[in-house]
């Protein structure tokens, strides 16, 4: 009996210092990656510096010559920040697309899921 429990023992000893060793060994090899991946600042600086692009300087307007050009700039700022209302709305062109069956099962889907946790 206690010739089993020291077999035990070290099978369970060998096996957990296995475990630790492949551990080690795996960080290892993570720090040498990271070592040989990484780049110095100064050449990240250096790079960055070289590839961003100079701020444009602002232009000035004229009060009847670039109205049209200004109003053009209005519109298209404010269709890039526009967002819909609704999630109904967002998905009213993806429901429109397909069979009228799918359509169907979409909209009891976005149904379902506009109503989940209200109290009615």
């Amino acid at each position: 009996m206690l010739e089993i429990l020291k077999q035990g023992l070290l099978i369970t000893v060998v096996g957990m210092g296995i475990v630790f060793a492949m551990i080690l060994i795996l960080w290892g090899i993570m720090v040498l990656l990271v070592k040989l991946t990484n780049r110095p600042e100064q050449e990240e600086a250096a790079e960055e510096s070289a590839t961003s692009l100079p701020e444009p300087e602002p232009v000035a307007l004229t009060a009847q010559g670039d109205a049209p050009a200004l109003a053009a700039a209005i519109a298209v700022a404010y269709a890039l920040s526009a967002k819909p209302k609704t999630v109904f709305a967002s998905d009213t062109q993806s429901i429109q697309t397909g069979s009228t069956w799918l359509a169907a099962g979409r909209a009891q889907q976005i149904a379902r899921q506009t109503n989940r946790g209200r109290n009615a």
